[in-house]
């Protein structure tokens, strides 16, 4: 009964089988085409292949590390294993190197390069060297160079634009800035070797068991390293950064930490990203200085770095641990094209553009054999390391060698370092200078007061001061401007200056104010301004501000416009009018009011007044109406800067009136008028008010004297026409003097 229902069940089988392969076959071909073929061939199932596991997802692209320098492996499988010191180092000359950590845990990475537990501790992994020579791919993950201050709102390349040909151009070259301190940074010294026995030395005697401590250097004694407080950076301190890609190829590699190591002993370490940043510090051609691990240096040569991706415990790709490329640094000064790229200079600080109106100060004088002057050119030569600038920025010497190569670059001394060999007397001071006096004023946007002689001389000029200008290797082009702000032609300010190009170089810094004769009085307001110059072609500097605006200009076949591209770095406000007492040059705060004497007309309206002494005789009141006219020496205190005189004003003088029945009065008083000025300002006086005073007055008639030498007493309505013209107008003590500047 078994068989029998066994049988049943396969003919059902085959039955099914049977009815379904026919209707499978239809399904796949063409309703369309009809081929007249049995198919006997055997073709393909789309179904069949659509449901493969092995086409659920698409195979992973293994990273490629081809151009690398070496590349480290560890077996299949491999586990940490227990500390030797046979294994690899995580990173090439890790263990000989200062090595600092950034935005991670340093622990575990100083633990490994001691020796310490880690994937190839146990010495199963093996370095796979590469070609030791300079790679493409390598170079490749240096996309720019930028600079970043602490003036700058964003960081400025200077290095990274491509030419038609694909080559890499230094923009900007900024070895006149100074260098940002990294003193703050903690780094972990070179691991070094356990200390041996000198052969032949006796062995020592056996002691007792006693635990051992640890050594300083051991795996099992790594402290945090903690930076210490940074210092404040100056205005002129440049940091240069380094932006690197991993590159693209081995990207799908797992890793966790990246070293890069210069050519100096210096390494840093830091979380891998694919695009990272590295801060460098720039030294001088020919030495390294003392490593110390607190930044990497670079060389205004050029150099190369070495960029390790690694992992501590886990593989990054495959059995890969580490990868290492050979990355080039382009040199950061051109001195090889005919037109090399302009160098950085530091913005002016608001106090070393300065005004000054006073007599040119005498340079203090040196014997004959002694240094030249500060700021002079440097001679032909090979260039040193500077000494450390001022701020104690500079590197510590130690055993004749420069500490961490901070600060070492290519400035020329500076004058308070510029010191006088052995055996020569020092140079002779300069006189000092009242300082009770006006000096010069800074080019602030404010205000100063200048009485027109020096301006009419031409003893003003302006000055580029501060330490920084003793760093010019090259001109800095500057452009000034005098304009007259009172006056219009055309509707814009009067320009006084016909060329207003100012070279500076550190021999060279001051640009003298031309006598001004035209279009100018002893009574205008003026305004100075200094400019920078970027696109001008007597320059070879540029200042940091404007590097980021024309950089494309500089770069472009086509020149741009110069003053379009210039900005403006200082400016003040200058009121040329008669000062008071000895100086001729004040600050606006300073400038106060000061007495004049000028020439009046006065001319009675109506007029009241006594004739008679009361004590004599009976008082004889007058009145006149337009019968006076006289002449006056008015006094009054008057304000230069605000152009206002004070409302009340003594005069001496005299009239002559008209008194009725043919008698004529000729009277001259001491008096003082009350005025309402009603025409002009400043040195124009004609106003209308009341005049009261004393006096003596002679009166006669026609036929000859009348009433003889009478005491008078007044007051008038009168109308007074003056003029105090500035350029005629006596001070307090009647005399300008002179000013001594520093």
């Amino acid at each position: 009964m078994s068989a029998r229902r066994s049988a049943v069940f396969l003919s059902a089988v085959a039955l099914a089988l049977a009815i379904a392969a026919p209707a499978t076959a239809p399904a796949q071909d063409d309703p369309e085409t009809d081929t007249g073929e049995t198919g006997d061939e055997e073709t393909p199932e789309p179904a069949a292949i659509l449901r493969r596991p092995s086409d659920a997802a698409p195979m992973a692209v293994p990273a490629d590390f081809g151009g690398s320098l070496q590349v480290v492996r560890a077996p299949a499988g491999t586990a940490s294993a227990a500390s030797s010191a046979g294994g690899p180092e995580i990173f090439p000359d890790a263990r000989r190197v200062w090595m600092s950590v950034r935005d991670t845990d340093p622990v575990p990475i100083e633990a490994a390069r001691r020796g310490g537990r880690w994937l190839c501790s146990g010495g199963g992994c093996a370095a796979q060297t590469g070609d030791p020579g300079q790679s493409p791919i390598g170079d490749q993950m240096l996309r720019s160079i930028k600079l970043q201050t602490p003036t700058l709102p964003l960081p400025l390349t200077v290095w990274g634009r491509l030419t038609e040909d694909g080559q890499r151009l230094l923009d900007f070259d900024p070895v006149l800035l100074g260098r940002r301190s990294y003193r703050h940074v903690c780094a972990y010294r070179p691991v070094a070797d356990a200390p041996r026995s000198p052969v032949g030395a006796p062995a020592a005697p056996a002691a007792p068991a006693a635990p051992a401590a640890p050594s300083p250097l051991s795996p099992d004694r790594v402290d945090v390293c903690r930076d210490g407080r940074p210092e404040p950076p100056p205005a002129d301190a440049g940091e240069l950064t380094l932006g690197m890609q991993w590159p693209k190829q081995s990207e799908m590699a797992d890793f966790h930490y990246l070293a890069i190591v210069d050519s100096c002993g210096n390494a840093r370490v830091q979380p891998f990203q694919r695009t990272f940043t590295v801060p460098v510090l720039e030294v001088a051609s020919g030495g390294c200085g003392r490593p110390d691990g607190k930044v990497l240096r670079v060389f205004p040569g050029g150099g190369w770095l070495r960029v390790t991706a690694f992992n501590l415990h886990a593989p990054a790709a495959a059995n890969v641990v580490n990868a290492t490329y050979r990355v080039t640094i382009p040199p950061l000064e051109n001195l090889v094209e005919s037109n090399p790229a302009r160098l950085l200079f530091p913005d002016p600080l608001a106090d070393d553009l300065k005004v000054d109106c006073g007599p040119t100060p005498i340079a203090p004088r040196t014997d004959a054999g002694s240094l030249p002057p500060p700021g002079s050119a440097r001679p032909p030569g090979p260039r040193g390391a500077s000494p450390a600038p001022p701020g104690d920025r500079g590197p510590a010497r130690a055993n004749g060698q420069l500490q961490g190569g901070a600060g070492a670059g290519r400035r020329p001394p500076t004058a308070a370092q510029a010191q006088p060999p052995a055996g020569l007397p020092p140079p002779r001071r300069a006189p000092d200078v009242d300082p009770s006096r006006p000096g010069p004023q800074p080019l602030a946007h404010g205000a100063v007061v200048i009485s027109p002689a020096p301006l009419r001389l031409g003893n003003c000029r302006i000055r580029l001061t501060g330490q920084a200008k003793n760093r010019l290797v090259a001109p800095l082009a500057l452009h000034v401007s005098l304009t007259r702000t009172d006056q219009m032609r055309g509707g814009t300010p009067i320009e006084l200056l016909q060329n207003g190009t100012w070279i500076v170089t550190p021999s060279s810094a001051e640009f003298p104010i031309p006598p001004l004769a035209e279009d100018f009085d002893g009574d205008a307001r003026l305004r100075l301004a200094v400019y920078s110059d970027p696109l001008s072609p007597q320059g070879k500097v540029v200042l940091v501000s404007d590097a980021g605006r024309v950089a494309s200009s500089l770069r472009s076949n086509e020149p741009g416009e110069p003053e379009r591209a210039r900005r403006l770095v200082g400016s003040v406000a200058i009121h040329s009018v008669p000062l008071c007492g000895e100086d001729n040059f004040q600050t606006l705060e300073a400038a106060g009011t000061c007495f004049r004497a000028y020439l009046t007309v006065p001319a009675m309206l109506a007029t009241l007044q006594v004739t008679r002494a009361p004590w004599v005789e009976k008082p004889l009141v007058t009145r006149s109406v337009l019968s006076a006219v006289g002449v006056a020496l008015a006094i009054d205190r008057y304000d230069p800067v605000e152009r206002r005189a004070f409302p009340i004003a003594a005069q001496l003088g005299g009239f002559v009136q008209t008194l009725g029945e043919g008698r004529v009065g000729l009277l001259g008083y001491v008096g003082v008028a009350p005025t309402i000025p009603i025409l002009g300002s400043g040195g124009n006086t004609t106003s209308f008010g009341f005049l009261a005073g004393l006096g003596l007055e002679y009166i006669t008639n026609e036929a000859g004297p009348d009433e003889g030498l009478k005491p008078a007493a007044f007051v008038s309505a009168v109308v007074q026409v003056g003029q105090a013209a500035p350029q005629v107008s006596t001070s307090g003590r009647a005399s300008f003097g002179t000013y001594a500047g520093d």
